[in-house]
């Protein structure tokens, strides 16, 4: 992906794209040309991994590694918990004007 991030920014840049000037607002819009062919190829190029894959009759057996399901602890639930409360404590600062 970064080689054809340099190409399409090369490219961008040769048809008077500016990825430099700019507030941060602007060098997010200036990004656009460059983001929209980039997952344009990079789902391209998946899917035509997918049928690669396809054609050659892969599957996943049962020798093969699978991603280790989650499991929550206590510490997960904790976590949750105090992001509860800071964003419950937030909404009332923002409301009460604090």
């Amino acid at each position: 992906l970064m080689e054809e991030t340099d190409k399409i920014m090369k490219a961008q840049i040769a048809r008077g794209a500016d990825f430099e000037t700019g507030n941060i607002i602007q060098k997010a819009k200036n990004m656009i040309p460059l983001l929209v062919p980039l997952f344009i190829s990079a789902f391209r190029r998946a899917n035509d991994l997918a049928m690669a894959m396809e054609a050659r009759c892969y599957h996943g057996g049962d020798n093969r590694t699978q991603m280790k399901p989650l499991h929550y602890e206590s510490r997960d639930y904790i976590s949750y918990v105090v992001m509860w409360a800071y964003l419950g404590i937030a909404i009332v600062f923002r409301i009460v004007g604090i």
